[in-house]
């Protein structure tokens, strides 16, 4: 899927049903979302993460966050409320309305609509903590690894990279037996482009975990934890990565990033 139509099928899931498109409990399809109730979600989910980060490796500085893949802020305001500014950035210009609209930071949380394949309209070393939750699963492999090396080149030195990712179908499951009988693009393609022309198209990808670390090492960075994560599903193996990058030369992995704990 090209950056355009991944931009086209999610600025249409925000015009018509952006927090279900988010968090997407079958219960709350069809605009049944309560938005309280979402947006509790995104508070309960940075209080978690940020005591994740601060157990493994705390920060220094609380200056800047990005939210990337921010939708409508459901998890930029709760980071505002940590650093002195956050930034959500997203593709999706509904998302970008809808998430100004519900902001409730106005000093100190702001939202930045980004189209492009890097993160261009940010500066060298700008974050102290990048948080990619339920985003990078949703575009191809050539486009979230050119994101990955965009985090590492706006992350200060110290600073934190925490996202999630899938990295395979679980093995023998429905999802890959089916995959295995029909092409993925014979079943996801063009069945979506026959049956159901016009209405947004959410696909999943994954990247192996050995690849995801070895990517990261090569650039510098030093991956201080990965741990299993359930957010893609039951069909998904997915790991949450800890990363930061360092003050020093001292780039090489700690044992806890070689392994799932």
């Amino acid at each position: 899927m090209h950056l355009r139509e991944l931009q086209r099928n999610w600025d249409a899931f925000g015009a018509s049903d952006p927090l279900w498109a988010i968090l997407t409990d079958p219960a709350k399809a069809g605009n049944r979302w309560n938005a309280e109730e979402f947006f509790a979600t995104g508070v309960l989910e940075i209080e978690e993460v940020m005591n994740w980060i601060q157990g493994i490796h705390p920060l220094s500085r609380w200056r800047r966050a990005l939210d990337f893949g921010c939708g409508v802020g459901r998890l930029t305001q709760p980071l505002a409320t940590y650093f002195e500014e956050a930034i959500g950035v997203d593709l999706a210009p509904s998302m970008i309305r809808l998430a100004r609209q519900q902001n409730l930071h106005s000093d100190r949380c702001r939202y930045v609509l980004n189209e492009s394949a890097d993160l261009r309209c940010f500066d060298d070393a700008m974050f102290d903590l990048i948080y990619s939750g339920l985003t990078l699963q949703h575009m191809a492999p050539r486009y979230a690894l050119a994101y990955l090396a965009e985090f590492l080149r706006v992350l200060s030195p110290g600073g934190a990279l925490v996202f999630r990712l899938p990295s395979e179908p679980v093995p023998n499951g429905y999802w890959l037996r089916l995959k295995r009988s029909v092409s993925d693009f014979l079943y996801l393609r063009v069945y979506w482009k026959l049956f159901r022309r016009g209405q947004p198209f959410m696909q999943m990808y994954g990247i192996k975990r050995e690849i995801v670390l070895q990517f990261l090492i090569e650039r510098g960075s030093k991956p201080l934890a990965v741990e299993p994560d359930t957010s893609a599903g039951t069909k998904w193996c997915g790991f949450r990565y800890l990363v930061i990058r360092p003050d020093s030369a001292d780039a090489g992995v700690s044992g806890d990033a070689q392994r799932a704990t």
